[in-house]
């Protein structure tokens, strides 16, 4: 659920915090790695909140890409190799039928993911600089533990 709890006035300035704004930004490059750097280091709860939204965020398109490239990788019967088909695994038929279309939709939906990624950190970064954190919706709440 997404969480917009404003503070006014001096109140905003003074909860607010620079790495809480910049997050954000830094896990656009850094994937879950320099939140979660972030979240470790900071005693600023407004930080820690937003780090660990990115966090969940980025870990969870992780988890997209690996269930959609596993899937994808089950249901491919043959690969080219120098001109050669080359057989993968051994699937049943009718199982790699099932994995490829478990697979092309997740794909799709890991790309969507990505591309999400950039507006969300817009959407993010522009809540934190208000002084506000935002929660990335459909996002898996995996920090809910590290509270």
């Amino acid at each position: 659920m997404p969480s917009t709890a404003t503070l006014s006035g001096s109140d905003q300035s003074e909860n607010r915090s620079l790495g809480g704004i910049l997050v954000h930004v830094l896990a656009l490059f850094t994937s879950f790695v320099g939140p979660a750097i972030m979240y470790a280091i900071s005693d600023h709860e407004f930080t820690r909140e937003n780090a660990r939204n990115a966090i969940n965020w980025h870990i969870t398109v992780i988890v997209l890409a690996v269930a959609a490239f596993v899937t994808g990788f089950l249901g491919a019967d043959e690969v080219t190799i120098n001109g050669e088909p080359t057989e993968l695994l051994a699937v049943p038929s009718p199982l790699d039928t099932v994995f490829t279309f478990i697979g092309i939709p997740l794909l799709l939906a890991f790309v969507i993911a990505v591309f999400a990624t950039f507006g969300f950190a817009v959407v993010a970064t522009q809540k934190a600089a208000s002084g506000s954190t935002w929660s990335y919706p459909v996002s898996i709440n995996i920090t809910e533990r590290f509270r």
